[in-house]
């Protein structure tokens, strides 16, 4: 338990004592960090509730609960106070601070910063991405990749045994579009010496240019149909040949984005392997005219030659599992997927990650989950994002957007927004001096990654995003580069300590370690007022916990941006390396806050380059 642990710790059992005096079930007691400072580091506002079942003036109580506290009151509270109706704020000690600078330092050392054992023992499947061979990798595969990596971050910094899972699209209506659709290409298929690029545009092409023809030409369904069923049954040989290389073209050019993006997967799964499995659950659970299935319970029934989960089964609305033509649709893939993904990784925890348009799809997949698999179905949750849009400038209503998805081919996609952040930042850091031009491809494909990953993880997960590129970039406020250029000013700072050999706390030997009482007892003569930063350091640890355990990776994100404005605050207000005899111990504020800022970053899935 750390500091800040044993402090909440001492307080909580403080109230619970007078709420068992009380004889007051007493559930939970929140502790909340006040947003000014100045109503001290710790509130609750627990004697507001509590004096309503006591029957008491709430001021009055929180007196009680102020004076039962003080009898045992850590020497790391300075004072607590009562506020407004009955709130209780805890100031805490410079001596608590003083000491939570060395313990992150500490930790740090220890690969310990900022992790929890909340998830100890237990396997999370995080399922994320999932994109489609032969199809475009779109705007919301890149939210959903960003999102899903994040999470498994904060699991993995939460003690779990995270399994990152991808599931592919490799057979379907889509991919018989796009192989119907090279009949109408201008240019022949590419061959094996194109480069990769051209291979998957001219895939994407082609699903775009089928998808229009079919649309003017209803009567080419029974032709695309066709080609579907060759492709799940192989029947084709002169199909499966082009089916095989677009599959392979498409898995090869996502591992190049999954590199950009600093994604490495622990399994793929693949439409092709979950549909047979998905099929005979379906036909498994498939009611007679009597109402029998071969497996109970009997679940789906036939209807104009497909079968469905209906509304009546589910409560929800109608369903299709498996088509007329006897193949597998989503759903009854999803049903395949989820045994076939639990008896690879037997998991606690399962989330899938996906945008908000399939919120009624996995409502009525984890209904028909209930029935078939239901201990899997207690084991599993839907997480979905809204949408990224891209802001087109200003109108009379404050900002146009446009939805960055599209059928029409004619859209910005997920690699192409890459590679043009990529770009542009590039262009920010052409002209730096002292740096290489690899260094400068390296930082700038850091700069344009951190710009969208932090835009979309800085938003409660649920909602839609307008994406400003120029904001998105900036090196100053709200953004992915600044938190990175706050770390690279650090870093900084503690390099230049090193050419005057002027080392922090943090890097002392054994024969100074028996220094550390009187040196602590100096700083804190002299100091004449602890800084925002020092005052919020030692929060990250219950930062990533609290992230995730609500799966809200903007709350870590917010943190972040936080302590990065306190931390150039403090830079441009106080003395570092001229400060005497303060100055190993604001060293070692600096070193605290560049391991935290970098730990963070890396839960986001940023990185915390040196130099920029």
């Amino acid at each position: 338990m750390n500091i800040s642990e044993t402090i909440k710790s001492t307080i909580k059992s403080a109230i619970k004592n007078l709420a068992i005096e009380a004889d007051i079930d007493l559930l939970e007691i929140h502790l909340e960090h006040p947003s000014d400072l100045s109503n001290g580091d710790f509130s609750t506002s627990i004697a507001l509730s509590l004096s309503k079942k006591l029957n008491k003036n709430p001021k009055v109580f929180a007196e009680e609960l102020v004076g039962e506290i003080e009898k045992n009151k850590p020497s790391e509270i300075l004072k607590i106070e009562v506020a407004g109706p009955g709130f209780i704020n805890f100031y805490l000690d410079d001596s608590f601070f003083f000491n939570s600078i060395k313990q992150v330092i500490e930790n740090n050392s220890k690969d310990s910063l900022g992790k929890n054992k909340i998830f100890e023992g237990k396997m999370v499947a995080v399922e994320y991405t999932d994109p489609n061979p032969f199809k475009q990798f779109h705007i919301g595969h890149l939210m959903t990749n960003i999102i899903g990596e994040a999470l498994s971050r904060l699991y993995d910094f939460s003690g779990a045994n995270v399994k990152r899972l991808c599931y592919q699209g490799d057979v379907g209506r889509h991919v018989a579009l796009t192989i119907w659709g090279f009949r109408f290409m201008d240019k022949a298929i590419p061959s094996d010496d194109t480069p990769l690029s051209e291979k998957t545009a001219y895939l994407g092409a082609a699903y775009a240019l089928g998808s229009k023809k079919v649309k003017e030409d209803p009567t080419a369904e029974i032709e695309v149909k066709e080609i579907n069923k060759k492709i799940y049954e192989r029947s084709d040989d002169e199909l499966n040949e082009i089916y095989d290389k677009g599959r392979e073209w498409s898995l090869e050019h996502f591992e190049e984005i999954y590199k950009v993006l600093g994604t490495n997967f622990d399994h793929y799964f693949f439409e092709s392997q979950s549909s047979p499995v998905g099929k005979k659950i379906v036909e498994d659970h498939l009611a007679n005219e009597k109402g029998n299935s071969a497996v109970p319970p009997a679940l789906f029934e036939k209807s104009d030659g497909a079968v469905i989960f209906s509304e009546a089964k589910s409560e929800l609305h109608t369903r299709v599992f498996l088509t007329s033509e006897g193949l597998t649709t989503y759903e009854g893939k999803e049903l395949g997927l989820a045994k076939i993904k639990y008896e690879s990784f037997p998991y606690d925890l399962g989330i899938t990650v996906t945008a908000n348009e399939q919120n009624d799809y996995f409502k009525v997949i984890f209904k028909a989950m209930s029935f078939i698999f239901p201990e899997i179905a207690k084991k599993s949750e839907h997480l979905s994002h809204g949408m990224l849009r891209l802001s087109v400038g200003p109108n009379s209503d404050g900002k146009k957007s446009q939805k960055m998805s599209s059928r029409t081919g004619d859209v910005v996609t997920g690699e192409s927004l890459l590679a043009d952040m990529i770009q542009s930042a590039l262009e920010k850091v052409s002209d730096r001096p002292g740096i290489s031009e690899e260094d400068k491809h390296m930082i700038a494909s850091e700069v344009g990654v951190a710009a969208i990953k932090y835009t979309i993880l800085k938003q409660s997960v649920g909602k839609d995003i307008i994406f400003d590129k120029e904001k998105s970039l900036s090196f100053e406020g709200d953004s992915g580069p600044y938190l990175q250029y706050s770390h690279v000013r650090a870093v900084s700072i503690l390099e230049k300590s090193k050419l005057e050999m002027g080392d922090g706390l943090g890097d002392e030997n054994e024969e100074n370690k028996s220094d550390n009482s009187e040196k602590d007892s100096v700083i804190k003569d002299i100091v004449e007022k602890v800084s925002k930063l020092e005052r919020k350091l030692y929060r990250f640890s219950e930062i990533v916990q609290q992230s995730c355990e609500n799966k809200a990776p903007h709350t870590l994100a917010q943190f972040l941006l936080e302590i990065a404005s306190d931390f150039n605050s403090f830079y441009a207000s106080t003395p570092i390396l001229n400060a005497g005899a303060l100055k190993d111990y604001r060293l070692d504020v600096v070193r605290a806050f560049a391991s935290t800022m970098k730990n963070g970053l890396w839960i986001l899935g940023i990185s915390a380059p040196d130099k920029m």
